[in-house]
C-alpha cells in the first residue's frame, strides 16, 4: 500500500486533452495527474470543463485528436476504452443512481456485488457478507435497511461501497461529483473518514466539489479549471481558501456587504407561531422588514420542513404563519403568493423549474395573467417584464427565449429569484440559495439577498452552509431534535459557533 510520504504511481494521467463542441472548445490542452493514495480535487466555475473532464474519462464524449492518456502507466486511448479498463474507474454522481424504494442489499447486487446475476440467493450469508463489506469502510449499516429510509450520509456512503465493491486492485480510480451537495456539516466529515478509509485502500479520487472549505480539508493536491484550460496544481495543505478563490474566478471576488440591521420599529412581515408538522415540533419564531434570519441544523433534525411549510408544498399539522398581517393557518403555494410570501425550494431541477422550458415560461407560469391584454397574452409586454428581472437577478445570458437546461446552475438559480421576485413578495424563504453552483455565482446570489433585505423584504434562509449563514444573517435559528433550540445574534452567529451549536446535543431547549 502506497503511504503519503512516498511519491506515488500516477493511477491516472492525461497529456494535452481538448475537446471541441460545436461553437465551443470545452477543454483546452488540458494536463491532470492523480496519483494512487491520492485525493486529488478538481474545481473550477460552472462551465470551466469539470463536467467535460470527467465524461471523458467515462467513455461519454470522445477527445479531440492528440491527448494521450495513462492508466497505472499503461498507455491508454481515451474515447476508445475498453470494457476493462473502463471498468478500473468508478463514478458517483450527485444523484448517486440508487433506487429508493429497496434495500441497501439490493442496491448493492445491482451493481454486481456479491454475487452474480443468475447467482442463487442465500438471504442470510448475503446478509452477512453484505455487513461485512460495509465495515471495510467502517460502516454500520443495516442491509435490510431501505435506502430511502436513511439518512443523505448513509445513502452515499451505499453509493460508494456499491461503486467499490469489494476495493479490489482492479480498481484504480474513484470519481465523486459533488457528493456532500445533500449533507451537512457533521454528515460530510462522516463521508471524509470514509473517503480517507477508501484512500487507505490505494485508490485514487478525484474529488468534484463547489463546496472549497471541505476541498481543502479533504485533498492532498487541488486541479484548478478555468475556461476549459488547467490554471495550475496547488498543495491544499499551503493553499487559502481566498488563493483558492481567486484561481477560480481569475480575480478576487466581492463578497456580499451584510445587510444593515433594521431599526427595532420596522415592521413584523413573518410572524410563525407553534408550527409543527411531521418532522418539526413547535416552531416560532418572527422576521422584521430588512431583516434576514437563518435556520440550519443537521440534516433531519427539522429546519428543512419549515421551507417546505412556509412556501405550502408541504401541509402544517398545527400552528399558524401571519404574513403582512394576514394569519393563515393552512397554506398552499398559491394562498401564500397571495399573503405576499414565496418560497424557493432547495430542489430547483425537480421542484423550481421546469429544464425544458424556456425562462420566460418558467418566470410567468405561476402568474400568466399579469401580460393578458383582451383575450390574449400581450408578448412584448412580456418579454419586457422578463428582461427586467433577468437584469436585477444577473442572469447571464439574458435571453428570455432560452431554454432552462442550457444555463448553468448559478444562471438557473438567479432564474428562480427572478420568477420569485416577479410576484413581488414582501417576504422570501429561500431553500439552500447557493446550493451546488459555483463560486462566482454564489457570491453574485449573496450580494443580491443583501440589496433585497436593504429594500424593506424579510428574508428567511435555510442553508447546512455556515460560511453563508455568518455573511448574510442578523440571526441564526438553530434546530436540534426537531425543536429550534437556540438563537444566536449579531457577534455571536460565526461559522465555528453554528457548527458546535448544530452538534451539541447537550445544549438546553
Amino acid at each position: 500500500m502506497t503511504t503519503r510520504t512516498q511519491q506515488p504511481e500516477a493511477a491516472v494521467r492525461i497529456e494535452g486533452l481538448s475537446k471541441t463542441f460545436p461553437g465551443q472548445r470545452a477543454l483546452d490542452d488540458v494536463s491532470i495527474e492523480i496519483r494512487r493514495g491520492e485525493i486529488h480535487a478538481l474545481v473550477g466555475q460552472n462551465g470551466s470543463g469539470k463536467s467535460t473532464l470527467i465524461k471523458v474519462l467515462s467513455g461519454f464524449h470522445k477527445p479531440d485528436e492528440g491527448s494521450q492518456a495513462w492508466l497505472r502507466g499503461e498507455q491508454v486511448a481515451l474515447g476508445g476504452l475498453s470494457d476493462e479498463q473502463l471498468g478500473t474507474m468508478r463514478f458517483i454522481h450527485q444523484d448517486l443512481a440508487l433506487v429508493p424504494s429497496l434495500t441497501v442489499q439490493e442496491n448493492l447486487h445491482l451493481g454486481g456485488v456479491g454475487r452474480g446475476v443468475l447467482a442463487p440467493i442465500d438471504g442470510r450469508g448475503e446478509r452477512q457478507s453484505v455487513r461485512e463489506l460495509l465495515r471495510t469502510f467502517d460502516l454500520e449499516i443495516d442491509p435490510k435497511a431501505i435506502v430511502s429510509s436513511l439518512p443523505p450520509f448513509e445513502r452515499a456512503a451505499v453509493a460508494i461501497v456499491r461503486g467499490l465493491g469489494a476495493v479490489t486492485d482492479d480498481v484504480n480510480l474513484l470519481v465523486l461529483d459533488e457528493p456532500t451537495a445533500s449533507l451537512g456539516a457533521a454528515e460530510s466529515e462522516q463521508l471524509f473518514r470514509t473517503l480517507r478509509r477508501v484512500n487507505e485502500l490505494g485508490v485514487a479520487i478525484l474529488y468534484v466539489s463547489h463546496f472549497l472549505n471541505e476541498v481543502l480539508e479533504i485533498a492532498d493536491r487541488i486541479s484548478v479549471l478555468r475556461d476549459g484550460r488547467n490554471v495550475c496544481v496547488l498543495d491544499a495543505k499551503t493553499t487559502s481558501e481566498q488563493e483558492l478563490i481567486s484561481r477560480i474566478v481569475g480575480s478576487d471576488v466581492t463578497v456580499a456587504e451584510p445587510p444593515p440591521v433594521p431599526d427595532g420599529d420596522q415592521e413584523t412581515l413573518l410572524q410563525v407561531d407553534g408550527l409543527y408538522c411531521a418532522g418539526l415540533d413547535e416552531a416560532s419564531f418572527s422576521v422584521r422588514a430588512g431583516e434576514v434570519v437563518g435556520l440550519t441544523g443537521l440534516q433531519g433534525s427539522g429546519y428543512e420542513r419549515i421551507p417546505d411549510c412556509l412556501g405550502g408544498s408541504m401541509p402544517f399539522d398545527g400552528g399558524a404563519v401571519t404574513v403582512d398581517g394576514t394569519t393563515l393557518t393552512s397554506l398552499t403555494p398559491s394562498s401564500a403568493v397571495a399573503a405576499g410570501m414565496v418560497a424557493m425550494p432547495a430542489d430547483r431541477r425537480n421542484l423550481g423549474l421546469i429544464a425544458t422550458f424556456t425562462i420566460t415560461e418558467n418566470m410567468t407560469l405561476p402568474d400568466l395573467a399579469r401580460n393578458f391584454r383582451r383575450g390574449r397574452i400581450d408578448r412584448r409586454a412580456e418579454d419586457r417584464e422578463v428582461r427586467h428581472w433577468l437584469d436585477v437577478c444577473g442572469v447571464v445570458p439574458p435571453d428570455p427565449n432560452r431554454r432552462i437546461d442550457q444555463l448553468s446552475g448559478g444562471n438557473q438559480q438567479k432564474v428562480m429569484f427572478a420568477k420569485a421576485l416577479r410576484l413581488e413578495p414582501r417576504v422570501l424563504v429561500l431553500a439552500e440559495p447557493t446550493q451546488a453552483v459555483d463560486i462566482g455565482a454564489a457570491a453574485s446570489i449573496r450580494r443580491l439577498i443583501s440589496a433585497l433585505a436593504a429594500r424593506g423584504h424579510a428574508i428567511v434562509i435555510a442553508s447546512s452552509d455556515p460560511e453563508e449563514l455568518e455573511e448574510l444573517c442578523h440571526r441564526v435559528l438553530v434546530t436540534r431534535d426537531q425543536r429550534i433550540a437556540c438563537e444566536l445574534q449579531g457577534s455571536e452567529i460565526s461559522e465555528d459557533r453554528i457548527v458546535f451549536e448544530c452538534q451539541f446535543e447537550g445544549a438546553q431547549q
